[in-house]
This record gives structure tokens, C-alpha cells and sequence, in this order.
């Protein structure tokens, strides 16, 4: 059963003629819903701090031990040895955590059990306010994340984005120092809006001070904190440790087809950022020599730790990394003699070939190709061991969300991904039938030769990153918002401190496609963006290039016999979503939901699965920088299971339904295999055309 009770449903469908665009729906909640939202806005505030929430839970919350009451969570036996684990050795926030250790994912699986089983939601309230008081803080945020999405009593709920949950990962150490120099000087000059102090303060990316490399030129784009928190959600929805619930089954996803393609494309759209920057080429992660990009986080922990530096042409091969380097020939040498056994063409192989270097629980043998994905991260993490348990300092690589700071990881992902097309090298090359739409021809491509990017601002409330008292006077305030339960207070009166930072963005954009077809059919439209020119201002054949193209829509349309007309606008691309609403606005929405006629809407305009729209297109160059688009019409193959079947899109990103896709077609296709005969993509469905794109420079708002 959802745990919300419809109101009303709003749905403004933007139509094109004869096409197909995005249709945005949502849903009113009632009061039932709101108090679930409200325990979860409430439970994510400032949680290093356990004695400064301002709304009151009775004594049995704070009394709670969820193994004194097995009876109320389903499968008990499932929970014994995290039971067992904890009684032993508990995991606090003296602890360093990364789900990358193997008894650290013990941890994982069992919180995430205990909240998954609880029988009803008050048992879920008690189990998640029990580790919000004693568990590690970012094993909890973890915990809470991937059981958002898998109870069906929390479908539509609506956590706060990640770097304003954990701002320490996402912005940097001097910026969390002066927003706790505003609070410990009592916000003084500070104006007050709307009864609220509010601070803005700039926040610089890790270049600020100076680069390491060219690529640190390009931190905009490394440190996007949409961008990272994006990566976090994605590997959060597939966890590697799990194979998902019996509701949410991730192989039907084609979770190892999804995480080579994720990061294909990953690739592919660093690639592009890099030309639009006049950087050429992403190096391939080579363990036994130096590399040249260094790097320098500018981040620190809760607690104050700053992270490690890496120098230019820094060395991994040294004796700490000697076994991880050993493991990653191994499982190497192992991957690399089952690709070139493989007798089979088919899109199973691509998953079991994901599932494997991934390393996660749907491999065909983890035990004997152990995960590709890991060893790397350990051999870049290096092996300074910190502790009792002599694990190794978790760095970046060892986080997802700070993963993609780093240029380094789109090196090591290279390595990975290149499994993919060794693959794709044992396929048959796809020839020209294979491409064409007999009887579909794109007649013209309407479209502005020039698209324009440029930097704006954006504030994400960073108020969790410092610390607050203890409430007072809750019942005498006059700030609504405190006495709602929001405790980011100074004496109590709420305040807001906002991290300001800019921002890649692009002017918003439409296409028409001009397309006959012989009879009325269906069909779907694909619409990548790649490079034309290199670094050199060379030209790159489409041999060489196939990899490079970032996708940027796909989308499912009705031709009518004779000329169909697709319209599409950039706002309405399937994978993209809107900037994050602020933990503020949040709360102060959802308030007035629960106190006024104001109505609470859900809808996926924001949804954690979606890419920030911001980042659609790479920057491009201030005289302008061509790239082409690429268009494909091509017969609509329906997916084995059809899509948004079994689960509710307009709360829901349906992971582990086996019905996230729009067909059954291989990700990526056209470019998912070697183009070895580029006129075989010659055919009347597919069509290239060349776009300028301008980068304006924000001091003479002229591109």
C-alpha cells in the first residue's frame, strides 16, 4: 500500500505535434504522508548532534533496543548476526566508515535490514531514531538512503539533497569554517529575511588557490555537487551487496549493462568537458607508473581530519599496494580470458560482464573474478592503515559521493569500461540493415546552430554543518518554523547558511524533426551530442570516435503515415531534473502543507535517480566550439516487461521493477559496438548535424 493518500493528481502534458514530450505529474499528499515526511526531515538535521531535536519523541524512542523486540520486524533470523555484530563491536563516529570494507558492508546490510523488516512504520521510526543516537553517522545516511527507496511504505518520501545532509563531503574546509564563524559570533550584522538570519557565503572550488593541473581548470565540473550526489544515489539504488528485495529485484534491471553503460557515459561527457577546455585525450590508470594529475580535495571531516593530497606523477606502486595490484592482475588476466571464450551475442553476456568487474552479489562467480571496481579503488586509496581493525584511511575514491571529484577516476574507469569494448569486439560488427528503418527516412533537422552555456549561482543550505544548541523556549518562540521542529536555531531563531557557488548551465534549447514513414507505427527517437574536432582542431572519423557520444534523450513517439513533425524542447529530455529544493524550503513547505490549504505536490522533477539539467551540455569555448548532435529514429522494440509497470512514476524511479526502460534495445545503441565501416551508419533514420556552442562570459553577459 502507498503510504500517502491522493488528494488530487496534477498533470500538465507538454504535447508536441505528433511527438512525444515529458509529462509532469504529481501527486498532493495528505496528513498521513506529511508526518512520515516530517520524522524524515526532522531525523536528517545535524546529525552528529543527538540531543537537539526540538520535537518531542516519547521516553520509548530514546529507551529503544530493536533486539529486545523481535517480534517486530519480519525474517528476525535475518537480523541476528548484525545483532550479534553490534553487541560486539559496535560502529560509532570514532570510526571511519566506507562501505568499501568488507566488514564495513556488514554493517550496511545489516542496518539496512533492520529498517527494511520493521514490521510497520512506528517499529520504523523506533529502529531509525535507535541508530540516528548510536550509529556511525555516515553508515546511518547510508542505511536511510537505500531503504528509501525499497519500502513501500516510504515511496514519494523526499529526502534532502545529500550535500546538504552531509555538506562535509561537497564543499570546502574554509567554507565549513566560516559558516561556524557566523554562528559563534551570533550571526552578528547579519540581516534577517523573513524572520530567519541568513548567510551566504562563497564557496571556491578546490582551484582556487592554485592549480595542480590542467584539469584541475575543469574543477567546476569535478566538484558539481549535483553531479556527485547523482553518483551516490546511483550506486546507493544498486547496491553491489544485494540483489534487492522480492519487490525490488535490481538484476531485472539490467544492473551490469546499467553500470558499464553509467560509466561509458561518465566518460564520454568528461571527454567532452575536456575539449571545450582544450584538453585532449582522458589518460588511460596505469598502476605501475606515475600520474600526472594530482589532486588536493580542500575537504575535511566532521571531526576536523582534512583529506590527503595527492602531488603530480605520484607513484601507486609501492609496497602497501603491492596486493592490490596483484588482485587487479589476477581478476584481469581472468575477466579478460572469459571475454575471449565468449560465444554469445546477446545483451545477457553485457550484463554478466557488468555484474562481474562491478564485483557485486548477481556475478557469475565473485569468489573467482573477485571486483575489478574495488581493487582499483583500493590501489588509488593506497594502504596507510588507521585503527584496530588496520584498514586503510578512507580517502575519496572510497566515498561515492566524492568519487568524480577526483580526474583520476575517470582514468580508472577507462581501464574498466575498456572491458566492455574488448567485449564488444567479440560481437559482429552491426552493418547497414541493422541501422535502418525501412520505410522511415528524417527528412530535415530543424534546430539553432548555436546553443550557449554560462555560470550562474547556486546556493545549497549548508545549515547542518554547524553545530547548534540544545532547543529552548520551543513552546514561547515565535518562529514558527522552530517550533515546527527545523533546529537550525541560534537562541531560538532559525537561521540559514547557504554555500554560493557557480554553477555550469545552458540556455534551454528545441529541435524538429521532419520524419516520413510509409504507415503509422511506433518508433523511438535517440539524441546524443559527441565531438567533431579534437584538441588539434582535427577531424575525428567516426571509427575513432563512437565511444565519445553522451546521450542525451530518448523518447518513444507515433509516427503518422505520410510527415510526422517531432518537436522537442531540452526541458523536457528524459534523464534530466531540476536543481534541489533546500532543506529550508523544504521545511518550510511542508509546514505550511500541515498547517494551511497549502498542497505538498510529489513528483520525479527532482528525483535522485535524474541528472542535474545543468550539466546536458559541456561548456564549449567564449568564439564558440562545434559539436554535433546526432538524431536516430528506429523501430520501437517493447521491453520484456513494459515500461512504469509495477510501480507508481510519479513517486517512483522504479528501481529493481525490471520497467525503468523506454525499449529493449542495448544501451547505448548505435554506438554500444565498434563502428569499423563508418558509412554503414549512411542511412535515412540517422542524421548528424553540427551545433556551435558558446560559452558567454559572465563579466560581459556576451558570448
Amino acid at each position: 500500500m502507498q503510504s500517502f493518500t491522493v488528494i488530487a493528481v496534477l498533470s500538465v502534458a507538454l504535447l508536441a505535434l505528433g511527438g512525444q514530450a515529458k509529462h509532469i505529474e504529481s501527486k498532493v499528499a495528505e496528513k498521513d504522508f506529511l508526518t512520515k515526511q516530517k520524522f524524515m526531515l526532522n531525523i536528517m538535521q545535524h546529525i552528529y548532534q543527538d540531543d537537539v531535536f526540538v520535537t518531542e519523541y516519547p521516553a520509548s524512542y530514546a529507551e529503544y533496543k530493536p533486539w529486545d523486540h523481535l517480534g517486530d520486524y519480519n525474517h528476525p533470523e535475518m537480523l541476528e548476526h548484525f545483532f550479534e555484530l553490534w553487541q560486539h563491536h559496535p560502529f560509532h563516529d570514532d570510526q571511519l566508515w566506507s562501505v568499501m570494507y568488507e566488514r564495513h558492508e556488514e554493517y550496511a546490510r545489516g542496518l539496512v535490514r533492520l529498517f527494511y523488516f520493521a514490521k510497520n512504520w512506528e517499529t520504523f521510526q523506533h529502529a531509525v531514531f535507535w541508530a540516528r543516537q548510536h550509529v556511525n553517522k555516515q553508515l546511518f545516511v547510508y542505511a536511510i538512503t537505500v531503504v528509501t527507496v525499497a519500502r513501500e511504505d516510504m515511496q514519494g518520501i523526499i529526502l534532502p539533497a545529500h550535500y546538504e545532509i552531509h555538506p562535509w563531503s561537497y564543499f570546502d574546509g574554509q567554507t565549513l569554517e566560516m559558516a561556524e564563524h557566523y554562528k559563534m559570533h551570533g550571526f552578528h550584522h547579519v540581516k534577517k529575511m523573513d524572520n530567519i538570519f541568513n548567510v551566504v557565503l562563497k564557496s571556491n572550488y578546490s582551484n582556487h588557490y592554485g592549480s595542480l593541473n590542467y584539469d584541475h581548470e575543469m574543477a567546476y565540473f569535478l566538484e558539481d555537487v549535483g553531479f556527485n550526489s547523482f553518483y551516490y544515489h546511483y550506486n546507493l539504488d544498486y547496491p553491489f551487496w544485494t540483489k534487492g528485495s522480492e519487490q525490488h529485484v535490481l538484476n531485472q534491471d539490467r544492473r551490469g549493462e546499467l553500470y558499464l553503460y553509467t560509466h561509458w557515459q561518465l566518460l564520454a561527457r568528461w571527454y567532452l568537458e575536456r575539449l571545450s577546455n582544450d584538453v585532449g585525450e582522458v589518460p588511460t590508470f596505469n598502476m605501475y607508473a606515475p600520474v600526472a594529475s594530482g589532486y588536493h580535495s580542500a575537504l575535511r571531516s566532521y571531526n576536523g581530519v582534512p583529506d590527503w593530497h595527492r602531488d603530480n606523477h605520484h607513484s601507486f606502486y609501492h609496497e602497501h599496494n603491492i596486493e592490490h595490484v596483484q588482485e587487479v592482475e589476477t581478476y584481469t588476466q581472468r575477466v579478460m580470458d572469459w571475454i575471449h571464450k565468449n560465444e554469445k551475442f546477446d545483451g545477457e553476456v553485457i550484463n554478466q560482464l557488468g555484474n562481474m568487474i562491478q564485483g557485486n552479489v548477481d556475478s557469475i562467480d565473485k569468489k573467482f573474478f573477485g571486483s575489478l571496481d574495488k581493487a582499483y579503488r583500493f590501489i588509488v586509496n593506497e594502504g596507510h592503515q588507521v585503527g584496530k581493525h588496520f584498514e586503510s584511511f578512507p580517502g575519496r575514491f572510497m566515498h561515492y559521493e566524492t568519487s568524480l571529484r577526483d580526474p583520476l577516476f575517470y582514468e580508472v574507469y577507462k581501464n574498466l569500461v575498456g572491458h566492455y569494448w574488448h567485449l564488444m569486439e567479440t560481437f559482429p560488427e552491426y552493418k547497414k540493415q541493422d541501422y535502418g528503418f525501412e520505410g522511415v527516412s528524417i527528412d530535415a533537422v530543424h534546430m539553432s546552430e548555436s546553443l550557449t552555456t554560462f555560470f550562474e549561482y547556486f546556493d545549497a543550505d549548508i545549515s547542518n554543518a554547524v553545530n547548534v544548541e540544545p532547543p529552548v523556549n520551543v513552546k514561547e518562540s515565535h518562529d514558527n518554523l522552530y517550533s515546527y521542529g527545523r533546529n537550525s536555531h541560534y537562541n531560538g531563531v532559525s537561521y540559514v547558511i547557504k554555500a554560493r557557488q557557480h554553477r555550469l548551465n545552458h540556455k534551454p534549447f528545441d529541435f524538429t524533426l521532419d520524419v516520413s514513414s510509409d504507415k503509422a507505427q511506433d518508433a523511438i527517437v535517440k539524441v546524443f551530442i559527441g565531438p567533431k574536432y579534437d584538441e588539434h582542431g582535427l577531424i575525428i572519423p567516426l571509427e575513432n570516435n563512437y565511444q565519445n557520444f553522451f546521450e542525451l534523450d530518448h523518447f518513444k513517439v507515433q509516427l503518422e503515415a505520410g510527415v510526422t513533425h517531432i518537436k522537442r524542447s531540452s526541458n523536457d529530455f528524459f534523464i534530466w531534473v531540476n536543481d534541489r529544493t533546500t532543506y529550508l524550503e523544504l521545511y518550510q513547505k511542508l509546514m505550511d502543507a500541515s498547517t494551511s490549504d497549502y498542497k505538498f505536490k510529489l513528483d520525479q522533477s527532482e528525483a535522485h535517480c535524474g541528472v542535474p539539467n545543468r550539466m546536458m551540455l559541456p561548456k564549449g569555448k567564449k568564439g564558440g566550439q562545434v559539436f554535433q548532435f546526432f538524431y536516430m529514429v528506429y523501430p520501437f522494440h517493447q521491453p520484456a516487461v513494459p515500461q512504469h509497470t509495477g510501480y507508481d512514476p510519479i513517486i517512483s524511479c522504479g528501481i529493481g521493477h525490471g520497467s525503468r526502460y523506454v525499449d529493449a534495445l542495448p544501451f547505448g545503441f548505435p554506438f554500444n559496438r565498434p563502428v569499423k565501416h563508418d558509412y554503414y551508419f549512411d542511412v535515412q533514420n540517422f542524421k548528424f548535424f553540427d551545433v556551435k556552442i558558446f560559452h558567454r562570459d559572465e563579466h560581459t553577459n556576451v558570448a
